[in-house]
């Protein structure tokens, strides 16, 4: 049996562009699910991570879990909008040739009214589209800065105050291990408690947070004695060990005191950002006026759209029924669509599929924050000679 000839460099690259076209393909039109979901509190399903070239492709067709598509809400709103819509085409359907002296249209036919105002009425349609896409942009492009920056600077902020606080502790001050754990445990308690506050469940506080480890018994009773704004005020325990560090001696300079109090301050102001981003939401006024505008344009296209549907069904034109039935179903679905999503966009938080997933947050940080011990332990042989030197 000949030897199988070695492949050119050419046929290899030829090779590996073959493959990663295929897992291309894969990626946007294979059939596993397009997100992937934790349990976040045993509360309930949160994504935790999605693929957006099944987005971009019609696969999105097929993506309905996890999505505004499952809203009831939703589909709720979207049946209002079809009744009115109905409720205006069928009159339109039996009267279309009847005398219209009742409204003072001067005998002429319901047909020739709407024949007459059929311009109008898809001008006054289309300026009440263009002013709701105009100001839902805006509103849209608020709600998602606001969640950015919960994510960013509130969640991100957590974790970078203690991994910087859990490394040059470890590095500068002590090695001791109830000392480090216990940074870790603050600050993931910290965000879990924000978790609790939203959704309604402090009285589960000292349960749900010794069943997490996050805390002993003595600490969570501890943790009750003042009972306010604990996700913030926590925060004093972290700096209550820099502060015991510097009183046994451990910490030798004043400017490594002040670095490390200033992460356990930027630790605080991190939960603070997300608290007022919580608390403190987009202006009432606006997103009322928001609202009402988004639903009287519904009402109104549903209104129009409908008087002329009826009209072409009794002229039999077909195309123009599509797109008439088709403009009322998608323009309210979409824009009813991005109120929700904006509506969930301002606490992600509270219990809903589209929340920051907490579990694998925090787990991140305890692991994250390990790997930095762990990389003392283990560096480079001529690192660790040079570290362990006297001085």
């Amino acid at each position: 049996m000949a030897a199988r000839t070695p492949r050119t460099q050419k046929e290899q690259d030829q090779a590996a562009e073959a493959d990663h076209f295929a897992k291309h393909l894969q990626k946007a039109y294979g059939t596993e699910s397009h997100a992937k979901t934790v349990n976040c509190l045993n509360l309930s399903q949160v994504v935790s991570d999605y693929e957006p070239l099944k987005f971009s492709s019609f696969r999105v067709f097929s993506s309905v879990q996890y999505t505004i598509l499952q809203d009831s809400v939703l589909f709720v709103e979207q049946g209002f909008n079809t009744l009115i819509f109905i409720a205006f085409a069928v009159p339109v359907y039996l009267y279309f040739n009847q005398e219209m002296d009742s409204v003072n249209t001067g005998g002429a036919s319901l047909r020739k009214w709407i024949d007459k105002q059929e311009g109008r009425m898809r001008e006054f349609a289309m300026i009440m589209t263009v002013l709701a896409s105009l100001l839902l942009s805006f509103y849209t492009a608020m709600a998602v800065a606001r969640w950015w920056t919960i994510r960013s600077a509130g969640v991100g902020g957590i974790k970078k105050a203690a991994m910087e606080l859990e490394m040059l502790i470890s590095q500068a001050v002590t090695q001791e291990p109830q000392v480090l754990d216990a940074i870790r445990r603050y600050a993931r308690t910290s965000l879990v408690l924000v978790f609790l506050w939203r959704r309604g469940l402090l009285k589960e506080i000292k349960q749900e947070l010794v069943n997490q480890g996050l805390l002993t018994d003595q600490e969570a009773a501890q943790l009750l004695k003042w009972n306010h704004c604990l996700h913030e005020t926590i925060w004093g325990w972290q700096s209550a060990i820099v502060c015991m560090l510097w009183k046994e001696g451990k910490i030798h300079s004043d400017q490594l005191l002040r670095t490390l109090l200033e992460r356990c301050s930027e630790g605080r102001k991190a939960i603070q950002c997300i608290h007022t981003h919580l608390a403190v939401k987009i202006p009432m006024q606006y997103v009322h006026l928001l609202g009402f505008l988004v639903k009287l344009h519904n009402v109104t296209l549903s209104v129009i759209m409908g008087s002329l549907f009826g009209a072409a069904v009794r002229n039999a034109e077909i195309i123009i029924c599509c797109q008439l039935a088709g403009r009322t179903l998608i323009l309210p679905l979409l824009f009813n669509a991005i109120l929700l999503i904006n509506a969930e966009l301002s606490d992600p938080f509270h219990g809903d599929e589209a929340d920051f997933p907490g579990i694998i947050y925090q787990n991140a940080l305890e692991k994250d924050c390990h790997s930095l011990i762990e990389a003392t332990q283990n560096m480079p042989r001529w690192l660790a000679k040079r570290y362990e030197a006297e001085p």
